[in-house]
């Protein structure tokens, strides 16, 4: 199953700057080429991901990415459907019926015969979840996903989810400028879910200029952005942040992070709840 993967690494590579940053497809092969080198074994994308007038950039970019590369299997890939670019809208779209085409449709961007996780990219207010969630197991069913997750849900959502069929992962928001979904975290450690944390390094509004996590960095050698890594992965061992990235570079630094200290961890958990 895919929360007990042998394969699987501490960080995972999101995908998302590869379709929304202004960068060229060589560039972004070689950053999923670069996550790979350096033992990254999961790569997370959508069929959202992607740029206007195009299907699915960033599950190509994957796709064609991983073709290239021999040892492809070792790589765990997740992808979400439910949710598709419209110009400047995202729309959300969660039938059974869309479901469907979304995965045939990442399949044939992927290059795969099945989907290591399938992932519900979000709950569609018009759509019952238990709807939303069958579709999913029939996908399942049909052999063409191996494992389903569930993305930007709360508690309540994931248990009604886990009454329709088996659930793997769930992937939300968390770093340190947004603790929100620490609950969730702990209800998935309960339950053995695999928490996919994205945007663990806050997204491109958030500061990182906190003088008592530059402390902790500057006595550990880390940079700061490691740091905010490091909290992320304290969280517990079932906690994989998923790092964007659009630079070999970024995702290389990234996956030398490793869990902070208990103390440092402390240290900064004080700091921020006493602001």
């Amino acid at each position: 199953m895919f929360r007990r993967s042998r394969h699987m690494s501490r960080i995972g590579l999101g995908t998302a700057q590869l379709a929304f940053k202004d960068i060229t497809a060589e560039q972004a092969i070689a950053t999923v080429h670069a996550a790979l080198d350096s033992g990254v074994r999961l790569i997370d994308t959508a069929l959202a991901y992607t740029r206007e007038g195009v299907e699915s950039y960033a599950e190509q970019i994957v796709g064609r990415a991983l073709a290239q590369r021999p040892g492809r299997r070792e790589a765990l890939v997740a992808t979400k459907g439910g949710h598709y670019r419209d110009g400047d809208d995202f729309p959300v779209d969660a039938s059974p019926e869309a479901l469907r085409a979304n995965c045939d449709t990442s399949l044939r961007n992927l290059g795969v015969d099945r989907i290591d996780l399938y992932q519900l990219h979000h709950v569609d207010p018009r759509v019952p979840l238990a709807e939303s969630v069958g579709a999913l197991k029939e996908l399942q069913a049909a052999g063409k996903v191996a494992a389903i997750g569930l993305s930007n849900v709360s508690v309540a959502q994931i248990e009604q989810a886990r009454a329709e069929a088996a659930i793997a992962a769930v992937q939300n928001r968390l770093s340190l400028a947004d603790r929100a979904d620490l609950p969730t975290v702990a209800y998935c450690a309960a339950t053995g879910l695999r928490y996919l944390a994205c945007l663990p390094l806050g997204g491109p509004a958030a500061r990182r200029d906190d003088p008592v996590v530059a402390g902790v960095a500057a006595r550990l050698g880390l940079s700061v952005p490691q740091v905010w890594l490091a909290w992320v992965l304290a969280q517990g061992a079932h906690v994989t942040p998923l790092v964007g990235a659009s630079r070999p570079e970024t995702i290389r630094q990234s996956a030398h992070s490793g869990p902070l200290a208990m103390g440092d961890l402390a240290l900064i958990d004080q700091q921020l709840t006493h602001k």
